[in-house]
This record gives structure tokens, C-alpha cells and sequence, in this order.
């Protein structure tokens, strides 16, 4: 059958938009066993005429591509783990004991430490499924990855995001196939209790390279971003030393990724050069690789993103044997194959989405930097290409950047053309240590101090190109069209590049045009929606009046809130704003009255919405047949007992009753 050029590449398409369709429009067993057999069905005829040579392929490369669709549908619904009978959810009762094995340490809050438990068993009966559980700080519970857990607390449904245009952590908990969370009180009692699993020997060989680091040769924040580098733990990384790496465009050479994989593959490339001379001496580098890639990613602690990257380049090696390098488009869509195989919900993971968007970007616009990285001179020739590929990877995460973080840093080629190369010299060093670690403790001493130096500038570097605040665009407001309408303009680029014509700039600046339409027409959108939200907010106040893309944040503490205005203002397209002090009376096609701590209204007033800020001590009975209000917002700055007891009275007097910490923000449109 003559398919595609690429024929892994359409298939993973069909693929990918049955994930999506899936993920969407959330379609039952039965129906998708329909679509295929029908499929399977007009598979096999496409497939008998096309062997008769009574239809041309295009009939059969459709029916190849709606199986593929249908296989995407069917592999979402069975990786859906809340979807299967054994999971643990359909087991609960009134009052549960809950056991599982902890497999993941996710980074701590402020208050609590978070760990994600793997169940086996609830009540006795065997179970699966995943939890995300929180342990209060100040009940000093000492739980580590491979402890054998018992909860004696019910699980809850994970609550959406509590304000809007905000990150939805729990879309992307259920996307990692957690759909509930345990979080416990000081006061609770939990059983741990050592295990001899998987998850519990990844972490004991994690452990013992972590500690063999000489930490007092380094700074706090150089040893957590050194860990950070080699092995992916990010969870004692400072929030401030994210934020500049963020800021600077550079935050990628902190996350194992394709980066990292790429590095470590060269130089077992270059070490392995010789055995190229031997007869089976393909075989021999590939299987080198490949033991010292997915060492590595135990080493890393088989995260997601090392594993991507390690399937990844295990394929290119595979290619190498084969002598399909070349091929390179059919070895990524394999890649990718493989991994949405195995987990359709990598489709869903910013990391993944950036690591295989950059890694395209690379390969497409490969033309353009071989021709103009060229020079006879290697230190210039060497500068020219990593700027170059730092630019086109650029280009290829720009929608997904400024989609996901509304930021972009103008100053990421010099950032990139410093950070890349000291990092790499970081990552290696740092690497090299672990056998002096153990073997020789001494030199070892030595070298971490010289790699606390390394990092100390890469530190420095990174903190001068941020203070240029003026070079990186913050706040950007993007939508899912733009991405895609962004994605169509850098096709159209795509296309100029290997056709460098006059006449194919046109497609281009319909492109662009087309962009610019769709922004328009979005803005326009919001502009035209007018509402009033109250926000969700731990201790504090925040209310927002949005008319014609202008909106009045009211609030008592605008640097609590800046976050949560932020990211209100960039998902509204909302370009002229101002903060004011909260006000007891707002006037919004309903009235409002907002009650404080002081707890003092004018019963001549009738407003059909009463706002409970700052736990008043009121008789809500009397407030009620007072004022008569047709509901009763309690918003995130109340007490959670004066909650429970306001619930209660609003369920006796028939009052509709809406609590932020609750049910999330309240919008009135």
C-alpha cells in the first residue's frame, strides 16, 4: 500500500484526534466497540478492493485513519481508571479504610506535604486507583515513596478550580488519573509502615545518590537546583529561583527532559566511536545506549518527562541500526505512538506538548539552520547553530508558552547561548561526581565545590537578564483558536522555508490576517460580557466588576490577590484595569450588600444578594427576615465553622446558599 511519506505520521494523527474526541465528548463503552467493528468492517473491504485495484488507496488510507481515530477513543476510555470496576471508588461505604502503596512525593504547600497513594485495597477488597493525600506539616508524619499507607479518612471528589482563568490543578491531577484527595488533620491517625515494592527501590537508589552529594560544598539553592538538574527533584526547589529561571526562558534546562537525553546520548555517541569498526558495532553502541538512557531514567526516578525523552531517543537509536535516520518525522511519530500508547493522558501534559513541539521545530526548520549556522571557523560556526536551534525550538513552543505561562522572554537567545552550555558542563560534572562520591569522597569535595561555583554563575546570569524586566512581556492574553491560528501562521513559515518564493509569502500574510481576525473577534467577545465575580480567596476579600473589558477589583489585600487579578485580567483579554478598597453596596443588575466582621447593615435596604466577608457575628435567621435576600454568598475570607452553621440556616429558611471554599467563585452575569 502506498500511504503518506511518512506513514507513522497520519496515524498518529487519527490517533490523537480519537484521544480528543474521547476526552471531549466522553462516549461509552459500547458505542466506541461500535465505531470498531464498523470500522474494522470497512477496513477490510477498503482493503480487498484496494487489492483488486477497483479503488485507489486514498479509500483505504481514510479507513486507515478512522480505525486509528476509534483506537484513540478506545485506548482513552480504558487508561480512564476511574472508568474500570476494580477502582476503588466503587467500593466506598460511610466509613473506610483505605490502603496503598505512596509512589510519588509532589511538591510541598506552605502547611502541607503532598504525596500521591496507589491503592490495593479499601475495606479489604482488593482495588486500584490513585488518591493525592496531604499530611499537615505540624503532625511531623514521617512518610516516604514505597511506605505502605492506611487512611481511616473517605476520599473526596477532586473540586475544580475555585476562581476563573486560573491553572486548574485538579483538571491536571485528573489527567495524571487522580480523581480524589484525602486531606488530613493534625489529629488523624494514619499507619505507615514499611514496604519492599518497585516504587520503594526507585526511591532508596534516589536517596542514597542524593545524599552522597557533599552538601556542605554547596548552597541551599545551588544543591536543590542541582538535584533539580540531574535528577529531576524539584520538590525543595525555591519558588523564587523557578520564577527567574521561568522568567529568563530558560526554565527547560531544569526539567529532564530531551535536553538532558540528548546529552548524555552524544557522549555515549562519541565514547562508543571506535566500536564502529567492529563488524556487529551498531549493535553494540545501540545496546550501550540504550542500557545507559533507561539507567539514567532509573537514576531520575522513571519520571514522566525522562521517560518520554528516554522512549524517544531509544527509537532514533533503533533507526541508526537500520539506517532510517534520515526518516526522522517517522521516528518521533513512533516515539509518540508509543508513549500515548502506553498513557493517552501524556497528550494532556504541558511538558509533553513543549518537549515534542520543540523537538519538531528543530527537525522542520533543520534547512534553515544548516545553511545559515555555516562557517569555517568552529568556535563561530558552533555559536551561530545553538542560536539558530534555540530560535527555531522558540518558535515551535511559542503558542504553547504563551498559551500555558502568558509570558515571553525577549532576551531567551542570550539567555539560551550562556545557560545551555554551562548547564551542560553542570549536568556532566555533576554526573561525573557520583562515582567520586562513593569511590573517592575527598576529590569529590573538590569537585562539588567547583560545581557550586558553575551554578553559582549560571545563579547570577540568569538573575541580570531578568532584572531587564522591561524585556519580557508579561500578562499575555491567549486563547485555544489563537494557538492553533499561531500554529498556522509557523506552517505557512514552514513551507516558505523549503519554498523560499515570493509568491508563497502569501499564505503567510492570510495567516497572519487570520490571526489578527480571530484575536479581534475574541476581544470583541469579552468586551460584550459583563459580570460580577467574587473570588475565592483564603483570609481575604476579592470582587470584580468587569463592563466593556474594564474591570474594578475590589479588594482588602491587593498583594494576596495579584495572582488571582492576573490571571482573571489575561483570560478576560482585559487591558484596562484598577483596585479599590471593598465597599459595603454594589449596584450590578442585582443589588448587592457585603456584611464584614463589624456586622452592620441598614434593614431598610433590600438586596437580593448579601455577601458574609470576615466572619460577622450575625443571627442570620434575623438578617433573613429582615432584608428578605434571594441568596447568600459566603466567600474564602469566613471561618469554616461560621460556614457550616450559615449552610444550616440557609437549607431551614430555603435560602440558596453558595460557599466559595466550597462550590468555587460566584459570578453574576
Amino acid at each position: 500500500m502506498k500511504f503518506f511519506k511518512f506513514p507513522i505520521v497520519p496515524v498518529l494523527f487519527g490517533f490523537i484526534f480519537g484521544i480528543l474526541t474521547q476526552n471531549f465528548l466522553y462516549f461509552n463503552s459500547i458505542s466506541i466497540l461500535v465505531g470498531i467493528f464498523f470500522s474494522v468492517i470497512g477496513f477490510g473491504v477498503a482493503y480487498f478492493l484496494n487489492a483488486k485495484k477497483k479503488f485507489q488507496s486514498y479509500f483505504l488510507e481514510s479507513f486507515v485513519l478512522i480505525l486509528s481515530l476509534t483506537f484513540g477513543m478506545l485506548s482513552s476510555y480504558l487508561h480512564r481508571e476511574i472508568n474500570a470496576e476494580s477502582h476503588f471508588s466503587n467500593f466506598l461505604s460511610e466509613k473506610n479504610i483505605v490502603q496503598g502503596i505512596v509512589s510519588e512525593k509532589l511538591k510541598s504547600t506552605i502547611y502541607y506535604d503532598k504525596f500521591i497513594l496507589k491503592t490495593d485495597a479499601v475495606n479489604q477488597q482488593n482495588c486500584s486507583g490513585k488518591i493525592i493525600f496531604y499530611i499537615p506539616k505540624k503532625a511531623e508524619k514521617n512518610v516516604e515513596v514505597g511506605n505502605k499507607i492506611k487512611l481511616f479518612e473517605t476520599p473526596k471528589l477532586l473540586q475544580n478550580s475555585f476562581n476563573p482563568h486560573q491553572f486548574d490543578y485538579s483538571k491536571y491531577l485528573q489527567n495524571q488519573n487522580v480523581f480524589h484527595e484525602v486531606k488530613l488533620k493534625e489529629t488523624d491517625f494514619i499507619e505507615v509502615s514499611a514496604d519492599q515494592n518497585f516504587y520503594h527501590y526507585i526511591n532508596l537508589i534516589k536517596s542514597k545518590l542524593l545524599k552522597s552529594y557533599q552538601i556542605d560544598s554547596f548552597k541551599s539553592d545551588n544543591y536543590n537546583l542541582l538535584m533539580a538538574l540531574l535528577f529531576g527533584e524539584k520538590t525543595e526547589l525555591s519558588k523564587e529561583l523557578s520564577n527567574s529561571y521561568t522568567q529568563a526562558g530558560i526554565i527547560h534546562i531544569l526539567a529532564i527532559s530531551g535536553l538532558h537525553i540528548a546529552l548524555i546520548y552524544g557522549i555515549v555517541l562519541w565514547l562508543t566511536k571506535p566500536l564502529q569498526r567492529w563488524k556487529k558495532g551498531k549493535v553494540y553502541i545501540f545496546l550501550i545506549s540504550l542500557s545507559v538512557l533507561w539507567f539514567y531514567a532509573v537514576l531520575a526516578g522513571f519520571s514522566a518527562s525522562i521517560v518520554r525523552a528516554a522512549v524517544m531517543f531509544s527509537i532514533i537509536a533503533f533507526a541508526k541500526i537500520l539506517n532510517r535516520q534520515s526518516n526522522i518525522y517517522n521516528s518521533l511519530a513512533l516515539s509518540a505512538m508509543f508513549l500515548l500508547l502506553y498513557n493517552p493522558n501524556y497528550l494532556f501534559d504541558v511538558g509533553f506538548q513543549l518537549s515534542f513541539a520543540a523537538v519538531l521545530s528543530i527537525v522542520v526548520f533543520q534547512p534553515f539552520v544548516r545553511k545559515y549556522s555555516y562557517s569555517k571557523y568552529y568556535v563561530l560556526r558552533e555559536t551561530k547553530s545553538l542560536l539558530l536551534i534555540s530560535l527555531v525550538a522558540q518558535i515551535g513552543v511559542l503558542p504553547l508558552t504563551l498559551y500555558y505561562f502568558g509570558q515571553f522572554p525577549l532576551l531567551f537567545l542570550v539567555a539560551n547561548l550562556i545557560a545551555i552550555p554551562l548547564s551542560s558542563v553542570i549536568l556532566i560534572l555533576g554526573l561525573a561526581l557520583i562515582p567520586f562520591n562513593f569511590l573517592l569522597p575527598k576529590v569529590a569535595v573538590y569537585l562539588s565545590v567547583f560545581v557550586n561555583m558553575l551554578i553559582d554563575w549560571m545563579n547570577n546570569f540568569t538573575a541580570w537578564i531578568v532584572q531587564f524586566e522591561s524585556f519580557i512581556v508579561k500578562n499575555i492574553a491567549f486563547h485555544e483558536v489563537l494557538v492553533v491560528l499561531l500554529y498556522g501562521i509557523i506552517g505557512c513559515l514552514v513551507y516558505f522555508v523549503y519554498h523560499p518564493k515570493i509568491k508563497n509569502l502569501s499564505p503567510i500574510l492570510v495567516a497572519v490576517l487570520i490571526f489578527q481576525m480571530g484575536y479581534f473577534f475574541l476581544n470583541s467577545k469579552e468586551k460584550s460580557n459583563h459580570e460580577f465575580v467574587i473570588f475565592n480567596v483564603m483570609k481575604h476579600n476579592l470582587f470584580v466588576e468587569t463592563k466593556n473589558n474594564i474591570s474594578v477589583f475590589y479588594t482588602d489585600d491587593s498583594t494576596k490577590s495579584k495572582q488571582t487579578i492576573e490571571s482573571y485580567t489575561r483570560g478576560k483579554f482585559v487591558k484596562n484595569y484598577r483596585i479599590e478598597p471593598v465597599k459595603n453596596v454594589f449596584a450590578f443588575k442585582k443589588n448587592i450588600l457585603c456584611i464584614d466582621s463589624l456586622g452592620i447593615y441598614n434593614t431598610k435596604q433590600k438586596p437580593e444578594v448579601v455577601v458574609l466577608t470576615q466572619s460577622p457575628k450575625i443571627n442570620l435567621k434575623r438578617l433573613i427576615a429582615a432584608i428578605k435576600p434571594l441568596q447568600i454568598i459566603a466567600d474564602g475570607s469566613n471561618y469554616k465553622s461560621y460556614i457550616k452553621l450559615w449552610k444550616v440556616t440557609c437549607e431551614q429558611e430555603k435560602i440558596p446558599f453558595h460557599a466559595t471554599a466550597e462550590k468555587g467563585f460566584y459570578r453574576l452575569n
